[in-house]
């Protein structure tokens, strides 16, 4: 047993090294790489396409007094880019960044808080801010009364056909 180790250590001895001496020497990540997320707040419009496609379910998305809140625990993440690719806006990024150690996961945790706008005429939050601004963008001569037929929500909309016919 002890030629056979010594056998082995002289074997080893003359290959070059197979390891490297990161993290003493940088190591540059590969061009495909994921690794962290990275959201960008202005650009989310909250339409939940990352929840949808999530496979670890790791993102959620909760309405509370006036905003939507999304949040992202990054922990479980298994890092297959869905997410990034189905956002319409983009507002959802891959990183190269690989170095994700920590030991508090609230480090890993990714919460959004995007205002929402209260109908015009029954004062309910209904739309998120970045959307109702993007709609306006659209607009071909944003007159005002375009602008505000955007700020009602569905059910007022329905209860203004209804008593119209």
């Amino acid at each position: 047993m002890f030629k056979s180790k010594i056998k082995a250590l002289l074997f080893s001895s003359r290959h070059k090294k197979i390891t490297r001496s990161y993290p003493f020497v940088p190591l540059k990540p590969p061009e495909n790489l994921r690794g962290r997320l990275e959201v960008i707040t202005d650009k989310c419009i909250g339409c939940g396409n990352c929840v949808r496609t999530c496979p670890s379910r790791l993102i959620s998305i909760e309405n509370t007094d006036g905003e939507k809140v999304v949040m992202f625990s990054s922990g479980r993440c298994i890092y297959c880019g869905r997410c990034a690719s189905v956002c319409p806006e983009k507002a959802i990024q891959i990183t190269h960044e690989f170095e994700l150690a920590t030991d508090n996961k609230r480090d890993l945790e990714i919460v959004i808080h995007l205002k929402m706008v209260n109908c015009l005429l029954c004062g309910k939050p209904f739309i998120v801010e970045n959307l109702l601004n993007k709609q306006i963008a659209k607009l071909q001569d944003k007159s005002e009364e375009q602008i505000k037929r955007l700020m009602i929500c569905s059910e007022c909309k329905k209860k203004i056909q209804e008593k119209g016919h």
